[in-house]
């Protein structure tokens, strides 16, 4: 389950090593700070190849680790987040011209909530994801936050296999492995166009000002794709002021 962290990050961290890959998440929050969350993954068997290919070439570096889509179960994310107050309302697996996809979507009760189920889905410690602060003049600003989850409840691990470590020369030292990694590289760069990466997120009042590159209304859009990738200036950490007029929501910390 750890591996579908691709499309359960909010800073979607694509890089250049993506390639033909689909990932598209949408956070709406109602006026009351419940709302809904989907996820979109999909990638094309080509892709998957050589992303599994830099894996065992240097399997210490997690930025290559392979989304492994046949691996999410939807009894195991049902069981992971009973705790939370968050429902799985679609679990789907397509495949479409090759590509292989997932959709899942998601209700909770608040963004906390939501942080921890997620935690417990990717079985991990941390509670990163989306918060709510207070500012001045009554209104909102909706970006990342770390809650503390050790008041919360914790699905049990379930035990990992042993497996032998066995001591190989880094693949930083190796030319040969080096070689061959640059040739999957440009590959993978070689499918660029495809690369497909969206975040959107609706905000329950109106927007005074956000860092999204594109506004709809209260929708803040953010896109990776072979036209902007390269852009270190796009800022992928959410920042949102909006308008608390009629609204009273629970703010992080409270």
């Amino acid at each position: 389950m750890k591996k579908l962290a691709l499309a359960l990050v909010v800073l979607l961290a694509a890089g250049s090593l993506t390639g033909c890959l689909r990932m598209h998440n949408e956070v709406i929050i109602a006026k009351d700070g419940s709302g809904t969350t989907t996820f979109e993954l999909g990638i094309t068997q080509s892709v998957a190849d050589a992303l599994q290919e830099l894996q065992e070439l240097d399997p210490d570096n997690s930025d290559m680790e392979l989304p492994a889509l046949d691996g999410i179960n939807k009894e195991d994310i049902e069981e992971a987040i009973k705790p939370y107050d968050v429902k799985l309302t679609r679990f789907e697996r397509t495949t479409v011209d090759g590509r292989e996809n997932i959709s899942l979507a998601f209700a909770f009760q608040d963004l906390k909530g939501l942080s921890a189920a997620m935690a417990a889905v990717l079985d991990e410690e941390g509670g990163e994801g989306l918060g709510i602060y207070a500012v001045e003049g009554g209104n909102y600003v909706l970006k990342p936050a770390t809650y503390d989850l050790s008041d919360m409840p914790r699905p049990a691990k379930k035990e990992k296999e042993e497996v032998e470590t066995k001591v190989t020369t880094p693949s930083s030292q190796d030319p040969a492995v080096m070689q061959k990694q640059m040739e999957i590289m440009g590959k993978l760069m070689g499918s660029l166009s495809e690369l497909d990466v969206r975040m959107a997120i609706t905000v329950p009042g109106e927007i005074i000002e956000t860092n999204a590159p594109a506004q709809n209304g209260r929708i803040s859009i953010w896109t990776i794709n072979s036209e902007n990738v390269m852009n270190q200036g796009q800022d992928l950490e959410p920042y949102i002021t909006f308008s608390g007029k009629g609204l009273k929501l629970k703010t992080v910390d409270e």
